[in-house]
């Protein structure tokens, strides 16, 4: 049949080809990242919006209770830090993307939060989860549902 030297290259071939095939199929899988651009609107306090507009590598984030704006920022999705300014105080805020989970960091003095936000598989609502990463937070998950914009409350 076949030598022990054959049976060894054959193996090794065979080993080659395979992992060739398998990282041709890891390629062609490209992860996606959530979709969270949009207007966002709190389940439990409608007067809570956020608004996130995806651009390349950045994330502009408008937070508004009512009528105030609570945060108007933009920020890298590469997990770099960035110095914001919400509600009137200076915070620091990275963020990233986790698989299908958008991460944001919030640092405010001493305290800190992470905060791992997906949306659901038909694109309607946002769980975001509050890890607390200080004693002063609380852990919460609180939910929005996206806002759909029509004709009758879009601003002209």
């Amino acid at each position: 049949m076949f030598s022990g030297k054959e049976t060894i290259l054959r193996t090794i071939l065979l080993t080659m080809m395979l992992a060739g095939i398998l990282a041709t199929g890891s390629l062609a899988q490209t992860s996606t990242d959530p979709d969270v651009s949009g207007v966002w609107v709190q389940s439990s306090n409608q007067a809570i919006k956020w608004t996130f507009t995806q651009k390349d590598d950045k994330l502009h984030v408008q937070e508004m209770d009512g009528d105030k704006a609570v945060a108007d920022f933009t920020c890298s999705l590469s997990g770099q830090e960035c110095q914001v300014s919400e509600d009137g105080h200076s915070e620091k805020i990275m963020m990233y993307y986790n698989g299908p989970k958008l991460v944001v960091i919030r640092e405010h003095g001493n305290d800190a939060l992470k905060q791992r936000m997906s949306v659901s598989a038909d694109g309607k609502t946002l769980q975001v989860e509050t890890v607390p990463l200080s004693e002063s937070q609380k852990a919460e998950t609180l939910t929005f549902g996206r806002q759909v914009i029509t004709a009758s409350n879009s601003k002209p």
